[in-house]
């Protein structure tokens, strides 16, 4: 089957759960390699191995890749990004997984009500379902005035204003960028950036370190690739809702890798945050003629 069958918002959500996936990887990754190595330093080599990755196609595109009448908002993206990793990789150091993704949802809803009402997005009601449906899960999973509050917690509220930023900084820039640009940009940008702070924690890498990490720059290029593409085929309102897979996927790799046991609770906010995501499933119209992107869109 051709893929230019697919209307654009079939191949955004497509691209939306791809990134799902890949983040649920990335954590499990950091969480791993956190045992052994500070998370300055994980961050440093996890950014220099992604631009590593990007050398080739980097030389081959220079000269489209680097065209860009947008510096300046990638460089705030480059910025913002880089505080918001730090954040969310000590999060998942520190809290279960399962439980530190629950929390992150909040920021497909928060993205959503931005879009709304900063980029003018026309958002079906059932976009809005799924939206409440998943903040119904994630207070479900959380169970607050059950549960004692501490610091992670509120390093987790920061996290999802930084997150939800990019998440708007992205869209706007799929206007004008091409996702290859955004993710250059912003992986030479927190580079740079990283270093002095990876600097003072440097250790000597084994084979098996260095593969890991390779691992851990491969899929976050990844996961922003297809959250770029994601954005760029699909309204940010439509796309955020499938993020919550993510949980998914994460609770089943935190369960076989680290023997986390999927709390009850989180099973049942999953079972809502999915009922949300089932109700926008995109529907292919039959009869009409699908639009088809050109190659240079691709």
């Amino acid at each position: 089957m051709k893929v230019g069958r697919f209307s654009d918002n079939a191949k955004g959500v497509y691209c939306a759960i791809l990134s799902a996936f890949f983040g649920a990887l990335l954590v499990i990754l950091v969480r791993y390699l956190s045992e052994d190595f500070h998370l300055f330093f994980v961050v440093m080599v996890r950014n220099a191995l992604a631009l590593l990755m990007l050398l080739p196609q980097i030389i081959h595109q220079r000269k489209v890749i680097f065209k860009t009448n947008r510096f300046n908002l990638h460089l705030f993206r480059g910025c913002n990004g880089l505080i918001s990793m730090y954040i969310w990789f000590y999060i998942v150091t520190i809290m279960p997984l399962s439980e530190a993704v629950s929390i992150s949802f909040v920021v497909p809803i928060l993205s959503s009500v931005v879009a709304i009402y900063y980029l003018k997005e026309v958002v079906k009601k059932e976009i809005m379902y799924a939206c409440i449906l998943g903040l119904i899960g994630v207070l479900v999973i959380l169970r607050p005035g059950f549960r004692e509050f501490n610091n992670a917690y509120f390093f987790s509220f920061a996290s999802l204003i930084l997150w939800t930023i990019s998440n708007v900084a992205i869209k706007v820039m799929t206007r004008t960028e091409r996702p290859q640009s955004i993710v250059v940009y912003m992986t030479i940008i927190m580079l740079v950036t990283s270093i002095p702070f990876g600097l003072f924690y440097m250790e000597p890498l084994s084979v098996r370190d260095l593969l890991l990490f390779a691992a851990l720059g491969l899929v976050s290029n990844l996961l922003h690739f297809s959250i770029s593409n994601a954005y760029r085929l699909a309204d940010l309102s439509y796309v955020q809702p499938f993020d919550f897979t993510r949980l998914v996927f994460t609770a089943l790799l935190a369960y076989f890798i680290f023997g986390e046991v999927i709390d009850f609770w989180v099973i049942v906010g999953s079972m809502v945050i999915l009922l949300g995501v089932i109700l926008i499933l995109p529907k292919r119209k039959r009869g009409r003629k699908p639009k088809i992107l050109a190659p240079e869109e691709l």
